[in-house]
């Protein structure tokens, strides 16, 4: 009989969704495993998708420095004391806990905090028996990941930086896999030609490509700024603006380059990034924990602009501590430093020694090998 695999998440940002989905995609093509991935916040009663909402809004306006404070804040022992009582109160109820008994998982993975404090809390009271996996989703931990340590069976952290951290603050280390964030490599091993890619989107392949990845909030707006900034610039480059899901942002961008008569600038919307990725010389994004991983192992380096606040402030320190590449904190900052690049072609080429040193990313394929280590070590 196969053992079952639950897969939880909390939709606060959209990296805790996209690496809950590779860590699927994953399991399901290599493992032997009954695999289910649960968003809790369908569960979730009115002041759950309250709070959700609440978030959305502060990415969306760009409260950035508010959410930082609010995050720091909550970075200690004092104010992580009551987190369980905050989870039950969002997400605890009949409904939840029918699914989560339906699916009765043998093991969890969770890629955010909630999820795994759900099944912990769950385990508790007898409603299940599982062991737990948590995916620590950016490149620093908080308190709010580190509180339910004792029920957990394992994490999964970025790096080494990050495991040493925890272990300070009284993380059993035998607990902790520094196996890097998870990172869809079936993608980067079916890649298109570099000529395929430049004809597919009619770009220049005698002109240094920039990918700037503007997307993240539902309606956000932040990046137009970035961009407008970029291209009044007027440089001989490539750019290629991926909006994503943001309809609003895309329209606003094509709408401007239209009018502005641009025609070394490419505005997408939701594709798949990776072959695009594999065409250039520098990525321009905010500094989310999935996109990182990404970038970082496909050997492109990243000029950071500023992002969510909380837990990405310190995903970019992380890059400008290794100089995978650097971070901006204005629409002039970006313009500035992108002229430099483009000048002075050995800061391009220092930042990409630096990235190429970074370990192959096989994140995924570890976490399968310990889900199985764990599971065969429990019938023991």
């Amino acid at each position: 009989m196969k053992k079952k695999i639950l897969i939880i998440y909390a939709p606060y940002g959209s990296g805790h969704k996209s690496i809950a989905d590779k860590i699927d995609n994953y399991f399901k093509e290599n493992g032997n495993f009954e695999v289910e991935v649960l968003d809790v916040a369908k569960y979730s009663n009115i002041l759950g998708k309250f709070s959700i909402k609440m978030f959305d809004i502060f990415i969306k306006h760009s409260f950035h420095k508010t959410f930082s404070f609010i995050y720091d804040l909550a970075d200690n022992k004092l104010a992580s004391l009551s987190q369980m009582k905050l989870v039950k109160k969002l997400f605890d109820n009949k409904k939840l806990r029918n699914e989560i008994v339906k699916i009765n998982p043998d093991l969890t993975i969770s890629t955010h905090f909630f999820g795994g404090n759900i099944i912990s809390y769950y385990n508790k009271i007898g409603l299940t028996n599982s062991l737990i996996m948590t995916v620590i989703t950016d490149y620093v931990s908080h308190s709010y990941w580190r509180k339910d340590h004792k029920s957990q069976d394992a994490f999964i952290v970025a790096n080494e930086i990050v495991k040493n951290e925890m272990v300070k603050k009284g993380i059993n280390p035998e607990k902790i896999y520094s196996f890097g964030l998870p990172f869809d490599r079936k993608q980067v091993e079916n890649l298109a030609s570099k000529e395929e890619t430049y004809f597919k989107y009619g770009l220049d392949q005698s002109k240094k490509t920039y990918l700037f990845f503007g997307g993240g909030a539902m309606g956000s707006l932040a990046s137009f700024d970035y961009l407008k900034a970029l291209i009044k610039q007027d440089l001989p480059i490539n750019i290629i603006f991926i909006s994503g899901k943001n309809q609003k942002l895309e329209e606003k961008a094509r709408n401007y380059c239209l009018k502005k008569k641009i025609n070394n600038v490419k505005i997408l919307g939701f594709v798949n990034v990776y072959n695009l990725l594999n065409i250039s010389n520098i990525v321009i994004s905010k500094p989310g924990g999935a996109t990182l991983t990404e970038c970082i192992d496909m050997k492109v380096p990243l000029i950071l602009i500023p992002g969510n606040g909380g837990p990405e402030k310190y995903n970019a320190k992380f890059i400008t501590k290794k100089k995978y590449g650097c971070k901006v904190i204005s629409p002039w900052g970006l313009a500035r430093v992108v002229k430099k690049t483009v000048k002075n072609e050995k800061i391009i080429q220092k930042w990409h020694e630096n990235i190429s040193k970074h370990d192959k990313n096989e994140a995924t394929k570890k976490i399968l090998e310990l889900t199985e280590k764990l599971l065969n070590n429990r019938k023991m």
